[in-house]
Order: C-alpha cells, then sequence, then structure tokens
C-alpha cells in the first residue's frame, strides 16, 4: 500500500460522530474537515479568554467527545475512538 493510502480508506463512523458531521461513514481527513466546519458554523472557538485554540463544547459536541471544553490539538485523539472498520 502506497505511503499516506490508509488515511484515504472510508471507514464507518460512530454514531455520535455521524450525527455531527452528517455522514456514516467518511476517510478520516474529511471527518476532521467536517467537524473543524462544525465548529466554526456553531462559533465554538470563542472562548471566553479570546484563545481560539480552545473549543467550547455546544450539547452534541460534548455528547460525541465527552468534554465540555479542549484543545484544539486534542482533537484527533479524542476523534480515534469514533473511528470503525473501514466500508468495504
Amino acid at each position: 500500500m502506497p505511503r499516506g493510502e490508509a488515511f484515504k480508506k472510508v471507514l464507518r463512523l460512530s454514531p455520535q460522530l455521524a450525527d455531527l458531521v452528517g455522514s456514516q461513514t467518511s476517510s478520516r481527513p474529511q471527518a476532521v474537515k467536517k467537524v473543524w466546519a462544525y465548529i466554526k458554523e456553531n462559533n465554538l472557538q470563542s472562548c471566553p479568554t479570546g484563545d481560539k485554540r480552545y473549543i467550547m463544547s455546544d450539547y452534541k459536541f460534548q455528547q460525541t467527545f465527552g468534554e465540555s471544553r479542549i484543545h484544539m490539538m486534542q482533537l484527533g485523539k479524542l476523534m480515534k475512538p469514533h473511528f470503525g472498520d473501514p466500508v468495504d
């Protein structure tokens, strides 16, 4: 398998992440892109301290990731358990 091909595989998403991104399946990069779109659309980066590196969870985001506030660098780690098996 050529380098980087694993990230392009379409994977099944957990029900929580699927609800957040609006799709039952996605590649990792596309899922991350959709999560960031959700963050921007819902103004979740508007932290009271003004530090846009932090994401303030709304109800749906907190139900998915279990945190009320996360640092943007934690997002990949928190998304990892929501990726399932590859779609055939």
